[in-house]
């Protein structure tokens, strides 16, 4: 198992073109994010904590030279100015200790639960449906004043869309606090009301990681190469907006339930989309200290002007005049403007989505979870927007010296599980990097299949729910 992990997947190779652009670029432009992440930590698979703690020891150890005593005189100076930064310490350290402690004692008190989401064979909703049925989802209930937030440590509402398969049996999930069942019950009956929401026990909390019985590959999903403004293609870049006939239908999702639906018997793959609403703020640009605005809204509104700024050309060259005279603009300003302004007028939601591949270490290889690491890429549209790239966990893993013993890689592993367990992203004990995507994107990559999906291990119930007659005898 361990040298299929150590595989280099990054799908590039290490060419002339990369040299020039990683390695030649960065040190050009003195750019150091670049030089420690880009040539150090993606070009060789060193650690950024490895790089950095050379430097720092390096620059102490000619310090040393020019300060005698240094040691000595480092703890003089901080002995010294104890009176002004040890206050400043603990005000800080209480605050994120007692937010820590408030989150996570009310969390611990909220019991989840998990509703097995059942369909029949005729379904014919477009995913416009799911998105409407998620904007019900979008709410800020517990986090209304100071006193929820900090003293009694209240959070948003977490939800999860799952979907996993059981040896090609591949099943929908959704992961709700017991408290808010009866308002996502409500939002997906009103637009399905031909499914079935059954609770049903974890299938995750019930797994148990035995290195010796799994190979494993765990891995996150996030946006690249562009940031958060720029959406991946969605249901309404194929048409499904506008209910086409099912056998016209082409709908993304099932390449991604056909994958899930081509395993073995002995293999499993989970998908996991957890989220809550988005309520992040940034400094408002031009505006005082203290002035923000919404980060979401900010960031899609500096895109688009960016864009038609490209669009028109720079005043000061002259090789782009004619921009500012052309009847017909580039195809790709007007469709990028386009997805990102039909984004900014939706919900937006904190998404994280992550996946694991589970199989027997005999055939575990980088055959058999290559297409579930690459599972979105139906939904990619990496030229000019986004894409889904896998991120963390066990992607890091490409060259013998990450990893020499499989140690960290059972590590992560086991911490990757705990975190699908907890559904944890935005709260301790896991915090996660994730994206800003609105209600579409998400109803694109997680709604009920139609009829049109005929994948086998795709299981519906044999016929749809409806009322009884009203003109029955009582």
């Amino acid at each position: 198992m361990g040298h299929d992990i150590h595989e280099h997947e990054q799908g590039e190779a290490i060419g002339s073109s990369v040299l020039r652009s990683s390695v030649i670029g960065a040190f050009l432009e003195g750019d150091f994010h670049k030089i420690i992440d880009g040539f150090f930590g993606n070009l060789w698979g060193v650690s950024r904590f490895l790089v950095l703690s050379i430097f720092f020891f390096g620059l102490l150890s000619v310090l040393s030279l020019q300060i005698p005593n240094l040691i000595l005189f480092a703890t003089e100076w901080l002995i010294g100015t104890a009176p002004v930064w040890i206050p400043i310490a603990l005000l800080v350290g209480m605050w994120k200790i007692w937010l820590w402690y408030a989150r996570a004692l009310y969390l611990s008190k909220i019991k989840p639960i998990l509703l097995e989401v059942k369909f029949p064979r005729d379904l014919v909703r477009s995913p416009r449906a799911m998105e409407n049925a998620l904007s019900q989802l979008w709410n800020d209930s517990g986090e209304t004043t100071f006193m929820n937030r900090v003293w009694q440590g209240q959070v948003r509402q977490i939800y999860s869309l799952e979907i996993a398969s059981f040896g090609g049996e591949i099943h929908f999930y959704v992961w709700c606090w017991s408290k808010w069942r009866q308002q996502t019950e409500a939002s997906l009956y009103a637009y399905y009301p031909e499914i079935e929401l059954i609770e049903v026990e974890d299938y995750a909390s019930k797994f148990h990681y035995d290195p010796e019985k799994h190979g494993v590959f765990p891995t996150d999903w996030r946006y690249e190469p562009k940031n958060d403004a720029y959406p991946i293609k969605t249901y309404v870049d194929f048409e499904l907006d506008k209910d086409p006939k099912e056998e016209y239908k082409i709908d993304p999702l099932a390449e991604v339930l056909e994958h899930l639906g081509d395993i073995r018997p002995d293999e499993q793959a989970w998908i996991q989309i957890v989220f809550t609403l988005c309520k992040d703020v940034r400094k408002k640009p031009g505006g005082r200290y203290w002035e923000t605005q919404s980060r979401y809204e900010g960031l899609l509104s500096d895109e688009v002007q960016k864009i038609r700024k490209e669009a028109t050309g720079n005043l000061e060259n002259k090789d782009e005049e004619w921009k500012r005279f052309a009847r017909i603009q580039l195809y790709r300003y007007t469709e990028v403007i386009r997805a990102i302004d039909r984004n900014m007028g939706k919900h937006p939601f904190n998404v994280g989505v992550r996946g694991v591949y589970i199989g027997p270490p005999e055939i575990f290889s980088s055959s058999r979870y290559y297409s579930i690491r690459w599972i979105w890429r139906p939904f990619g549209n990496a030229q000019y927007q986004n894409q889904l790239r896998p991120r963390r966990w066990a992607n890091p893993f490409d060259y013998p010296w990450q990893d020499l013993f499989g140690m960290r890689y059972k590590l992560m592993v086991r911490r990757f599980f705990d975190a699908y367990r907890r559904r944890s992203m935005f709260y301790s004990p896991w915090i996660m990097p994730y994206n800003m995507m609105s209600t579409e994107v998400i109803a694109s990559l997680w709604h009920p299949p139609t009829s049109a999906i005929a994948t086998p291990g795709l299981e519906r119930i044999p016929a749809k729910k409806a009322e009884p007659p009203p003109n029955l005898p009582k």
